[in-house]
């Protein structure tokens, strides 16, 4: 299944635009990790229009996926690790290794979590510490390189910058790797070093130097931070997405620079309510559908 939109992310804004775009018959796969969505630290939500006494955030979001299977919409509980731009069409790339080609593109993460906590971190990045291996790994031709992050998103990283250098190492800044099945293979095919500590700090007076733990300090030329999953400004950097104060650049119909691309939600506002980001779910969903469609005009009757 190649499907028309592939919709990132399993929150609000995601599951509202697959609703539009399933009742619109158009061939829709949304994948994200439910688990992940901050609908579920929503102990109770008592300001979102329709449930006057309430309603338990994994309630909501156990319905939203529901109303989305219902209108025939492919749910799938997995990450992107990897976006590409070809001629016509986006290469979308899962953890498991899997390859989905789309005319269009939702971005609906959420809100990432830039920073780590890492001692020196801010003060660095840009002197050795990085966030996008396409922007910045070019730089690094033959160079000692550390991917900081436990999870696929580091591992995808770390295979990236195999383009530039063979000397990687991934410390996972926490106690063990949560990596995928198909991932560990790949990287068992690899000279890439796996390093399960937590990083003190990192060392360097104008340029990064150091990585320090538990008071050694290993040697690198540049770092790359990959914590947690990747967010819509990890795929901003790749893609050549617009951004500002770490948020997607839409206009009024949730498009982005990049023509076949819409955000919804938090990634792409600062205003993180349900309302909002179900709102932008409905408005991405309907300004896709008049670009798949080629029209000016397109309008979701009730009852459709």
């Amino acid at each position: 299944m190649n499907p028309e939109v592939i919709i990132i992310g399993c929150g609000p804004a995601g599951l509202s635009a697959a609703v539009y775009l399933g009742r619109a018959k158009v061939k829709t796969l949304l994948i994200g990790k439910k688990k992940q969505s901050q609908l579920l630290k929503a102990h109770r939500i008592e300001n979102f229009f329709g449930f006057p006494e309430g309603i338990v955030g994994k309630d909501l979001l156990e319905k939203g996926i529901k109303q989305a299977k219902k209108f025939n919409v492919k749910i799938l509980d997995n990450e992107v690790v990897g976006i590409k731009k070809t001629k016509n069409q986006f290469k979308v790339k899962l953890a498991n290794n899997t390859i989905y080609l789309t005319k269009i593109i939702i971005m609906a993460t959420g809100t990432p979590i830039r920073l780590s906590g890492i001692k020196n971190e801010e003060a660095l990045t840009g002197k050795g510490v990085h966030y996008c291996v396409d922007c910045d790994g070019p730089f690094y031709k033959n160079k000692k390189v550390v991917v900081i992050g436990n999870s696929n998103h580091a591992a995808e990283d770390a295979l990236e910058l195999m383009i530039y250098t063979k000397d990687i190492t991934i410390i996972a800044n926490a106690n063990s790797f949560i990596f995928s099945e198909a991932m560990q293979k790949t990287l068992k095919k690899t000279k890439i070093k796996l390093i399960t500590e937590s990083i003190g700090a990192f060392e360097g007076e104008k340029f990064l130097q150091n990585v320090i733990i538990k008071n050694k300090k290993l040697k690198f030329d540049g770092a790359f931070m990959a914590c947690g999953s990747a967010s819509a400004l990890d795929f901003a950097s790749e893609l050549g997405l617009e951004t500002k104060n770490n948020i997607l650049i839409v206009d009024e119909n949730n498009k982005t620079n990049i023509e076949g691309i819409f955000a919804a939600g938090n990634c792409c506002g600062r205003c993180r309510q349900v309302a909002k980001n179900v709102g932008d779910g409905c408005n991405a969903a309907l300004s896709a559908i008049k670009f798949l469609r080629n029209k000016e005009v397109y309008t979701d009757y009730t009852g459709g």
